[in-house]
């Protein structure tokens, strides 16, 4: 049994007149590897810095339950720009003298650090190597408790992999917020849902928590069912003690063919019945105050039946394709892409993803071979900074501006479609100019899917996007009937969502089937068979029967030289 850390007990936290979150009660144990998720804006951040005392509770407490070293990671470290690593972590380590858990060597290799970029000063940095180096950092101070602010961004595949078995490794307790699945299936032990009012916890990584949400939905939706027949059950005998009241009230009070002893039954019958009926009422009011709420299903994300122009059943052929700027990024590269494909493009930073969408779009020309793309293809891109979205109109106004014309069946169409990606009534009247990055990276989706497209290009499309959002996302791309070439560093999208895999490594463009999983595991398998060449190049096995031949003949040399007079020049030439 895990000892407890640190409880966070009924916090809450208001910024003047407004309340960011309340009641928020959960525990962190020594020891373990936990995860915080929540939808953007409900203070996910905000919990991590008070439990890090670098904020403070508006309400209730966060009690240490030991002396705890606690260390906050935030989304997007600073440094000085002027510094380089070797500066920061050396400063480091003579800050924590014995205390320290390694070298600043250490920490560099640990960390991934090349000799060149070690001493690049910090503003030349990429955000993935930032991240790694205020993990670095961290692995120094060796906290016992360690929080991580979304420390998956800017990283990619094998950096994100690499981050796993840190946290893994990790020997004391790391509290994250997430929203790579992938990354929390293989890092979380415990879940905590943070909502406006409140946290529930739930045992598990990321897809046991989904199950577990799910099965609880299942039974509260049973229970309420179950409750509403037996509502319904009372208030069908309250009908017919009602309809026996007014026959017996009505018959009572004939003064005609009804004999004075029948008057009195038939008034004594009619209170039996209205005292029956009373406590029947009461009983359904108590019953409706104490039944359970009906659960919300999530609205599902319905697309109309795809048209498009005639066109051939291949949309896009590569044949010898190369691109180089200052260095070649793919050479010789040959895939192509079939109507209603869903791909997926993955590849480590740099490789030329996005270059490669690029091209498709005819924004980058091919340094070498040929891209073909068919002239029935209608193309849609989302690139990473949203340049097709105008910054001036609201929501609903911008996203209508995918259709031709502008009838009243689209404009219910787009609201509805938004409302399935989270924009509430109020939200679709507010300027573009004015969400959030990963609100407008939701509003391109909406537009483009709305469109005439028959052939979407998505650049790293689920970026800032909450996991709410990241889970509406993969419902709307399966219910797209057209083709999809997805590049993206989440892999559980990528898994859900992707029928291919074309991989971009080593200047190689190669084609995968089936999703993530299937593309790493084979992708695995190469790389042992590849070895295991280079062992066999290197130092060919021999058979049983070839080395029972060489011992026999080394035997017999042995013997010979061991017999041979030392003068005898045959014996320097052996």
């Amino acid at each position: 049994m895990l000892r407890p850390l640190l409880q966070v007990d009924n916090v809450s936290k208001s910024y003047g007149f407004r309340e960011i979150f309340s009641n928020i009660t959960f525990l962190v144990r020594e020891g373990e590897k936990a995860a915080l998720v929540g939808p953007n804006g409900v203070g996910k951040s905000t919990i991590l810095k008070i439990m890090a005392g670098k904020e403070t509770v508006t309400s209730g407490r966060v009690q240490n339950f030991v002396d705890a070293q606690v260390l906050y990671v935030p989304q997007d470290p600073q440094f000085d720009p002027a510094a380089n690593p070797v500066t920061i972590l050396t400063q480091r380590e003579a800050e924590l003298g014995a205390a320290c858990a390694g070298s600043t060597a250490e920490a560099l290799s640990r960390f991934g650090f090349a000799k060149a970029e070690s001493k690049q000063p910090i503003a030349n940095l990429s955000g993935g190597q930032k991240t790694r180096l205020a993990l670095a950092l961290a692995w120094l101070s060796q906290p016992e408790l360690l929080l991580l602010d979304e420390p998956t961004n800017h990283l990619d595949q094998n950096g994100l992999d690499w981050l796993a078995g840190f946290v893994q490794q990790y020997p004391g307790t790391i509290f994250m917020v997430s929203h790579d699945r992938y990354f929390l299936d293989q890092s979380a032990e415990r879940v905590v849902e943070m909502a406006p009012d409140g946290a529930a916890e739930f045992l598990g990584n990321y897809s046991a928590y989904r199950t577990a949400k799910e099965k609880a939905f299942q039974s509260q939706l049973a229970e309420y069912e179950s409750e509403q027949k037996r509502i319904h059950k009372v208030e069908q005998a309250i009908a017919r003690q009602m309809q026996w009241f007014t026959k017996s009230h009505n018959t009572a009070g004939q003064n005609t063919e009804v004999r004075m002893g029948s008057k009195e039954f038939y008034r004594a019958r009619a209170k039996r019945i209205a005292r029956q009926a009373k406590s029947n009422i009461k009983r359904l009011e108590k019953m409706r105050e104490s039944s359970v709420g009906k659960p919300v299903p999530d609205e599902t994300i319905r697309l109309d039946s795809f048209h498009e122009r005639a066109s051939g059943r291949r949309l896009i052929l590569a044949e010898e394709l190369s691109k180089a700027f200052d260095k070649p990024l793919f050479t010789k590269a040959g895939f192509s892409v079939s109507r209603g494909e869903k791909v997926g493009i993955v590849g480590p930073n740099g490789t030329g993803k996005t270059t490669l969408l690029k091209l498709i779009t005819g924004r980058e020309q091919p340094t070498q071979g040929t891209l073909w793309v068919t002239p029935g293809a209608q193309i849609g891109y989302l690139d990473q900074e949203l340049t097709s979205l105008d910054r001036s109109p609201t929501v609903i106004d911008e996203v209508m501006s995918a259709f031709d014309g502008h009838t009243a069946e689209q404009r219910t169409k787009a609201r509805t479609l938004l409302g399935c990606f989270l924009f509430s009534a109020a939200d679709i009247d507010k300027q573009v100019g004015v969400l959030s990055t990963g609100e407008r990276k939701r509003v391109a989706l909406v537009k483009l899917l709305l469109s005439s497209h028959n052939l979407l290009l998505l650049d790293e499309p689920t970026d800032h996007l909450d996991l709410p959002s990241r889970e509406k996302l993969e419902e709307a791309m399966l219910a797209y009937e057209g083709a999809l070439l997805i590049v993206s560093h989440d892999r559980y999208l990528l898994d859900r969502v992707c029928t291919r895999v074309l991989a971009i490594e080593n200047q190689e463009i190669k084609s995968y089937p089936g999703g993530y999983s299937h593309y790493a595991a084979q992708r695995e398998k190469d790389h042992k068979v590849s070895n295991q060449q280079k062992t066999a190049t290197a130092k060919p096995k021999l058979s049983k029967d070839q080395r029972t031949l060489l011992e026999n003949r080394m035997a017999r040399l042995n013997s010979e030289l061991a017999l041979m007079p030392k003068d005898d020049p045959r014996y320097a030439e052996a």
